[in-house]
């Protein structure tokens, strides 16, 4: 018990930041030498009672949401972004299970329906550290964000970025001529509209193989549910990139402090 009241004492003095590691040398500090698998007990047990807010972020190649993402996880400490193609390979490694990645996937996917999504969201409160809000991308399919919905209730929402493709083409061929401030990515001034114009148009093939555009019209139904629909009160929120950086930002800023807001007075 007392063991078990340093940990949680730890990760409640670190806002819900502190990982394994950083606890297990704070504990040092105070003469305990605990180990890893009993310190995620401790913390995996305050996290799963703390309210948070998963926020899957979607929408039309291009559109700016890795860079609204960037500004996102850069500017609020309460927000940890995680990748979705991230959590599905450590849900994987925890099965043991002798299939290949892409045999088990589709095995589950078929399958274990539910129970893979279950996993799925246990694995995103782990690795989420204990922030307010978790934002993921990039989320595909209705019957997914359905069963998700069904599942998390008001802890659950969408965040549709969209924009003009005509925008988003001369957007990403003015990103891809200039070097990344985020990774190591050159400029590329070999590249022409016509191929940027293309690439974008065969991802957005594929997005909307995949129901991501139907994100946009998703509402809420009467019996608890959600419904691709374009009228109704809308499930996503849908923020329309069609201006500056700043504009996009400013409106990203007043969605997620509202996200905050809520799980806080929850």
């Amino acid at each position: 018990i007392e063991l078990e009241n340093t940990i949680k004492q730890i990760f409640k003095e670190s806002r819900n930041n502190y990982g394994s590691r950083k606890i297990k040398l704070e504990s040092k500090k105070n003469g305990y030498n605990i180990s890893i698998r009993k310190i995620l007990g401790g913390i995996n047990m305050e996290r799963y009672n703390k309210e948070q807010q998963f926020i899957f972020v979607t929408g039309p190649s291009e559109s700016g949401k890795s860079g609204g993402i960037n500004h996102i996880k850069a500017k609020y400490q309460q927000v940890k972004h995680l990748k979705i193609r991230d959590i599905f390979p450590a849900v994987y490694k925890d099965s043991k299970s002798n299939l290949t990645y892409d045999e088990w996937y589709d095995n589950e996917l078929k399958n274990n329906f539910e129970s893979f999504w279950d996993r799925y969201i246990q694995k995103a409160r782990e690795m989420s550290e204990g922030a307010d809000v978790v934002i993921m991308d990039t989320m595909y399919g209705v019957k997914e964000i359905q069963y998700l919905y069904k599942k998390l209730r008001q802890n659950v929402s969408v965040l549709y970025i969209d924009a003009p493709e005509e925008e988003r083409i001369r957007r990403e061929y003015k990103r891809l001529r200039t070097d990344s401030p985020y990774t190591d990515r050159k400029a590329d001034y070999s590249i022409t509209m016509e191929q940027v114009a293309e690439k974008t148009r065969k991802k957005d093939a594929k997005k909307k193989r995949l129901e991501t555009f139907e994100y946009k019209d998703l509402a809420y139904e009467q019996g608890g549910t959600i419904v691709v629909r374009p009228n109704g009160i809308k499930f996503s929120k849908v923020i329309n990139n069609n201006g500056t950086v700043e504009e996009l930002y400013e409106k990203l800023d007043l969605y997620i402090e509202s996200e905050i807001t809520k799980v806080k007075n929850r």
